[in-house]
């Protein structure tokens, strides 16, 4: 609500000043046209068979959300903001924010947190029958106010990410600073045991963070931070946490489960979700899609998703979406010896292997930082700052 009710406020007064690059301008017109797709097409009923109708409400904001935050990201700059002064404030703010929730995952190891946390995962009350938060807290997986352990292995990983680019790039180099930052994000990730967090987001923040700055001062105060964390965790009488068996399972051998079962939740098999969602779009509805309600299943990916709402047409769309982002990187966005460079990359490749486990660019908490975070490192020309080149107006 707070994106929609700034957006609706900035709009009538900034819609003459409104300035988007030429690529910021492409997403926006192509995420129009996928949300117009899935509206026009909103009341188709399923086939009978296999599925009932989604969420209309739901549907429709989780396209409209993507092109508010594109919008007010352009308000901002068009009020004055510099883009690079906005990228060091939102990555500031994100990275507490998911410090304080790295800090809430933690609590959860003393106490049963559903009561306080069910309000932010979408049901009252809270059942193992209504809530994936619930489940995933049965088997020992903390996520704080975050739904589903992947959006909070986004959130964990994207705040890594920040955090590097904040305290640990070229001039300026904080590690301590750092250390403090990563702690509770290191935390709360391992104890949601999110895939995306362990195999994707922690490697990614560790090759950035190995590319620049102080290398050896920096593991030395890192080093000394994880000393002192042993020794104050070992002054505690810590509760053994549930959810060291996932952990240990994950890294552990395969057994008579397969690797593609054992790191995907057997979705990619024949009966899994996508290819059950799949085959039923593509011989019902295979060119739209179902529209804005959807169908009622768990969307495990944003490939399912758009297939099911959108159709082939909508896959397109997205995809092309996609090629924008990375054809700008490669193009040179942000400049390749910027200290923005590496950021923008791991946030790109991370956004894109998150497809593969959870709608990343329409999860409402975790796109929203998604979208602002690309649209400042790849959308937002570098020189539009100084009004130089690659702005088109919109009146």
């Amino acid at each position: 609500m707070m994106v929609y009710g700034s957006l609706l406020l900035a709009i009538p007064f900034l819609v003459s000043k409104l300035k988007l690059d030429d690529p910021h301008a492409c997403v926006a017109i192509l995420w129009v046209s996928l949300l117009l797709l899935v509206i026009v097409n909103a009341n188709r009923v399923p086939v009978p068979g296999k599925f009932f109708p989604g969420n209309l409400l739901s549907g429709v904001d989780s396209y409209l959300y993507p092109l508010a935050v594109l919008l007010l990201v352009a308000c901002w700059l068009a009020v004055g903001h510099k883009r690079l002064r906005l990228l060091n404030v939102v990555s500031q703010v994100f990275v507490v924010m998911v410090s304080l929730n790295g800090i809430i995952a933690f609590a959860g190891l003393f106490s049963d947190p559903t009561n306080q946390l069910q309000r932010f995962w979408g049901y009252s009350p809270a059942t193992l029958e209504t809530t994936v938060a619930v489940r995933a807290l049965d088997n020992g997986r903390l996520t704080g106010i975050f739904a589903q352990p992947a959006e909070a292995g986004v959130a964990y990983s994207l705040a890594l990410l920040a955090a590097v680019y904040l305290f640990g790039r070229h001039g300026q180099d904080r590690p301590v600073l750092l250390g403090l930052a990563v702690t509770p994000v290191l935390v709360g990730g391992v104890l949601s045991v999110s895939k995306i967090f362990l195999l994707v987001g922690l490697p990614l923040a560790v090759w950035q963070a190995m590319g620049q700055g102080q290398r050896t001062r920096r593991l030395l105060v890192l080093g000394c931070i994880a000393g002192l964390v042993k020794i104050f965790s070992s002054q505690f009488d810590i509760p053994q946490w549930r959810g060291s068996w996932m952990l240990a399972s994950l890294f552990g051998g395969t057994g008579s489960t397969s690797v593609e079962s054992k790191y995907t939740a057997g979705r990619l098999s024949s009966n899994g979700s996508f290819s059950v969602a799949f085959q039923y779009v593509s011989e019902t509805h295979p060119w739209f899609g179902y529209g804005a309600s959807g169908l009622a299943i768990p969307y495990d990916s944003s490939w399912i998703e758009i297939m099911v709402v959108g159709g082939f047409i909508g896959v397109a769309i997205f995809s092309f979406i996609l090629v924008i982002l990375i054809y700008n990187w490669l193009k040179g966005r942000p400049a390749r010896r910027t200290p923005e460079r590496s950021f923008a990359t791991a946030v790109l490749l991370l956004s894109m292997a998150a497809t593969m486990g959870i709608p990343a660019f329409t999860a409402n908490r975790v796109a929203l930082f998604i979208w602002i975070f690309l649209t400042l490192l790849i959308l937002v020309d570098e020189q539009s700052e100084l009004g130089l080149k690659g702005s088109v107006h919109h009146a």
